[in-house]
């Protein structure tokens, strides 16, 4: 009886195979990831040198920088040395694979979860102010991060225990979860993102409709020159829900793939693109939104990047100031944040 063998295991290496389009892939990912990395450092670092940026509150938004360098600095930099190094380099260092996977899929769900948090925090702030300060009290919001936190590694203690796995996603071209182990894994990943989009959603619909239903009441509090909490508020739900459908419109095409493509026949150029879109592109997009839609941290940036070079013996040059802007005034536009309250 003659000997069987099998077939010789095909490793993916596209650096090798198609040069040129990964090359480029390589390059945008080293790109994305250098913004995503400094873009959220210059988030943390407004908030730690901005005092009116230092309210409970923005803990989240800080919370959510951490998250995205998380994903840009250490997930996007082990997608391009996947790109480059090919699937058997990763094959053969198992260890590392699984701990890029884990971040990868922590540092996602606790994204998700944060943005979520922003949203509610947003709803008790403008539609419930008479229980924020006792609900959003420094333990409480600290006890929600940890708790966050705890809730983006339940999939993973199921990967490390059989009921899902991690691998190099031949597709994807890096190492992350397998998403063609176990279909119920799958699923309760994509719950693990579609929850919080609804509770976003379901937070900003209320506030919007609290906004217009004490529109006139508002607008009559302003026209009397009173310096209205509400009308800071709803502006600031405003950026928040700008940076949520960014947000959306990076991170929508995975969940869309994952649901149409159960057989694995999408070809590998949507599978790299959709979770560089999820991975990359919304990781370095919120320091641009806050910078661009709010005056606070615009100046938190600043104000950051003049202590580093102060560090460096570059003084900051003094700034004229106003006769005719009021002591109150200023005070009011430093303390406004993305995140008031």
């Amino acid at each position: 009886m003659a000997n069987e063998t099998s077939p010789a295991e095909v490793y993916v290496h596209f650096l090798q195979t198609h040069p040129v389009e990964t090359s480029i892939l390589i390059a945008f990912l080293l790109v994305l990831t250098t913004i995503g990395v400094f873009g959220n450092i210059l988030i943390i670092g407004a908030v730690s040198v901005t005092k009116g940026l230092q309210t409970v509150a923005n803990v989240f938004v800080v919370n959510l920088a951490i998250c995205d360098i998380i994903l840009a600095g250490w997930v996007n930099a082990f997608f391009a040395a996947g790109a480059f190094l090919g699937e058997k380099w990763f094959l053969d260092r198992k260890a590392l694979c699984d701990i890029v996977s884990f971040f990868c899929l922590s540092a996602c769900l606790c994204s998700l979860a944060t943005v979520a948090a922003i949203a509610v925090n947003r709803y008790v702030c403008i539609c419930r102010p008479s229980i924020y300060p006792k609900m959003y009290s420094k333990l409480n919001t600290a006890i929600m991060i940890i708790i966050m936190w705890v809730y983006s590694c339940w999939l993973n203690i199921g990967a490390l225990n059989g009921f899902g796995k991690f691998t190099y996603d031949k597709k994807m071209l890096g190492c992350i979860w397998d998403r063609n182990a176990n279909r119920l894994f799958t699923v309760f990943f994509l719950l693990g993102v579609f929850i919080p989009v609804g509770i976003v959603a379901t937070s900003y619909a209320l506030i919007f409709v609290k906004v217009y239903t004490s529109k006139k009441k508002v607008a009559g509090e302003s026209k009397k020159g009173n310096d209205s909490n509400m009308t800071k508020e709803i502006k600031l739900a405003k950026v928040l829900f700008g940076l949520f459908v960014v947000f959306l419109l990076m991170n929508s095409p995975y969940g869309v793939a994952l649901i149409f493509d159960p057989s694995d026949i999408f070809p590998t150029v949507i599978w790299t693109l959709v979770v560089q879109l999820m991975h990359a592109n919304g990781s370095g997009v919120n320091c641009f939104v806050y910078g661009f839609s709010n005056k606070a941290f615009n100046e938190g940036y600043k104000n950051f990047c003049w202590r580093i070079l102060g560090l460096c013996g570059v003084k900051r040059p003094i700034k004229k100031r106003d006769p005719r802007e009021s002591s109150t005034g200023t005070m009011a536009t430093a303390a406004t944040s993305v995140t008031h309250g």
